[in-house]
């Protein structure tokens, strides 16, 4: 009788050398979720938590040679993607999805670093939209990346819930946008003025198959956290792999990522 075969989890992304961000935080993130991680790399990054100086792409078939061996070794109970740099990675990686019991996976669309730096070429974004994101189970863009999706500007929680339907409508089943990048004020989920003596809010938006969830959290002054982004859908994965609902595991993993920001602050 054949043993069974071990439960890992499986993170698609870049190699960041300081750590912050990428597979090292992904994997990082699974074991503190209980799942033991295994990675491929899509891009060897030249970076640290202050720049982003280049980067060395993977092939599609160098990324593939990295998760077959895994298929044949492990059951892998939930899988997320993050930087996928080229249109031949990105068509490999969906294609891998589709032919084998690899689970959908939480896509991060990675599309410019922190600074600015641009960590897709050009073409592999309207890949991703017509291959990957039909084959995903949610997709987490920050607020920049929602808009370039999405096609317009997002002021206002109304733009990020008007935002997420015409994400949904490109294929995929659910869209969390992160709102890191909007200041909210308690006091008006609508309105985007500065007034004086409420607090301001971060606001994360969940469209579920049209059901929205919104996340709202107390905005951190000064909190900047590199590979955040990558933190929280390595976690939703995660949870989702332990048999978390959507909402469950989104929830858990916001919670996450907020201990992860304040512990950073702590540290300096």
């Amino acid at each position: 009788m054949l043993s069974p075969k071990p439960f890992r989890a499986l993170t698609i992304a870049g190699f960041d050398p300081s750590g912050g961000a990428g597979v090292l935080a992904d994997t990082r993130t699974f074991a503190a979720f209980g799942l033991q991680g295994t990675a491929a790399i899509t891009s060897i990054t030249f970076q640290n938590p202050a720049a982003f100086l280049g980067a060395a792409h993977q092939t599609g078939r160098v990324v593939r040679a990295q998760i077959s061996p895994l298929l044949d070794r492990f059951t892998l109970k939930c899988a997320k993607t993050g930087m996928l740099p080229t249109s031949e990675v990105v068509r490999e990686v969906a294609q891998l999805f589709r032919e084998t019991d690899l689970p959908r996976p939480v896509v991060d669309p990675v599309i410019n670093s922190s600074s600015g730096y641009s960590l897709m070429e050009e073409g592999a974004l309207p890949v991703l939209i017509a291959e990957l994101l039909p084959l995903a189970a949610l997709l987490t863009p920050n607020i920049p990346e929602a808009e370039t999706l999405a096609g317009i500007t997002i002021d206002s929680e109304a733009d990020m819930r008007r935002a997420a339907a015409i994400i949904r409508k490109m294929g995929t089943t659910a869209v969390l946008i992160k709102g890191g990048h909007l200041k909210r004020q308690k006091a008006d989920s609508e309105s985007t003025s500065e007034t004086p003596g409420h607090e301001e809010e971060a606001v994360d938006l969940l469209d579920n198959g049209g059901t929205v969830t919104v996340f709202r959290e107390k905005l951190i002054p000064g909190a900047q956290l590199h590979g955040s982004g990558c933190i929280l859908s390595a976690a939703i994965a995660a949870g989702l792999g332990n048999g978390s609902s959507l909402e469950d595991a989104v929830a858990a993993a916001k919670s996450f990522v907020l201990i992860a920001i304040r512990s950073s602050i702590r540290l300096g």
